[in-house]
């Protein structure tokens, strides 16, 4: 019997509006530099399994290159809240979300969220502005705890916070690596959520073609 679902956020409740546009054009002054994504990946700031660097850092490249190497702290800060809203505003949900997760709850299961993100913040904010944080009993980012999925140990923290063994829980994503085989690693059982042309994790349980059909295939 599940107890309790879990959620991938991106592109499994929510969808990023294109997530190309997340720069740093929001302020003005810094606009002939790279942009958020492009700053993200040459950095290598995101490593197989080992959590991306916070926004913080990025915030102080910015800050460091508008300011000809001299880093202003309040700069940084502004930059970092510029890039949280950004974010926050880029994450909408997708069609039946909110419907999903109140049927879930209504019949007595546990739910949250588990998100490789680069800020806790900007998916609070997220949730927030779409009514439904509160339907959550934790949200987790890699940002969080510092390691992303499939590392174990983020699904485990998730399941301690909520009170619940992995046996008694399933997680449901779209991305066979991370979500998928992280969430068979520590014995839950996962859903593979497949979008456009991919195909259906073989180390899945099942699999579902969009959020609507979940509660299909979930024992509760």
């Amino acid at each position: 019997m599940i107890r309790a679902v879990l959620f991938d956020l991106g592109n499994t409740l929510f969808y990023e509006e294109s997530p190309e546009k997340i720069t740093i054009d929001i302020l003005p002054e810094l606009g002939k530099l790279p942009n958020y994504l492009t700053v993200y990946r040459s950095l290598g700031l995101r490593f197989d399994n080992v959590c991306e660097a916070s926004l913080d850092a990025i915030a102080y490249y910015y800050a460091s290159k508008s300011g000809e190497g001299r880093i202003s702290i309040n700069k940084a800060r502004e930059i970092k809240e510029k890039l949280i809203e950004s974010l926050a505003d880029h994450l909408k949900p997708i069609k039946g979300t909110k419907e999903i997760i109140k049927k879930i709850k209504e019949k007595g299961a546990k739910v949250a969220i588990i998100s490789n993100a680069s800020s806790q913040e900007a998916v609070e904010r997220a949730l927030e502005r779409s009514g439904i944080i509160n339907m959550f009993d934790a949200v987790v980012t890699s940002r969080l705890i510092g390691v992303r999925k499939p590392d174990p140990r983020i699904f485990l923290y998730t399941l301690n916070l909520i009170e619940i063994k992995p046996s008694e829980a399933v997680f449901i994503g779209d991305r066979e690596y991370e979500d998928i085989c992280g969430a068979k690693t520590v014995g839950m059982k996962a859903i593979h959520l497949i979008r456009d042309e991919v195909k259906p994790s073989s180390c899945a349980d099942d699999h579902i073609r969009s959020i609507q059909e979940v509660l299909k295939v979930l024992d509760l």
